[in-house]
This record gives structure tokens, sequence and C-alpha cells, in this order.
């Protein structure tokens, strides 16, 4: 098993931050994985666009309270 060193600090602080610091410090090599697979793009932008072409939907609260 690999030791924390080879932890980038990167993955360390994710799982900090998601509080997967035990799980870090049982299975280093597994949250590395899954780390480094969760930072990886699903796949490239088509050709053309841009990821700001559209702006995401905003949650509007009084737009729940209205309907009621």
């Amino acid at each position: 098993m690999s030791g924390p060193a080879t932890i980038s600090d990167r993955v360390r602080a994710l799982a900090e931050q998601e509080g997967l610091g035990r799980a870090l410090q049982l299975f280093p090599e597994q949250v590395q994985a899954a780390a480094e697979r969760g930072l990886r793009p699903l796949g490239e932008a088509p050709v053309g666009t841009s990821p700001i072409l559209s702006p995401a939907p905003v949650f509007d609260p009084l737009r729940f309270e209205r309907d009621q």
C-alpha cells in the first residue's frame, strides 16, 4: 500500500472537504483513484461551443412561494 506521501495535496484537500478524511487514511489508493476519475472532464466540448455559452439556471425560492 502506498504511503500518505504519494497522495497529492489536491486530493487530500478534496477528501477532507467532503468528509472523507478517514476513508483516505484507510484506503488511500482507492480514494486517490476515485478523485482522479472525478476530476477528469467527461468529454470534449463540441467544436465551436464554449462552456459559458449559456448560463446555468438559477434557483429562485420566490417562484415556489408564489405557486402556493
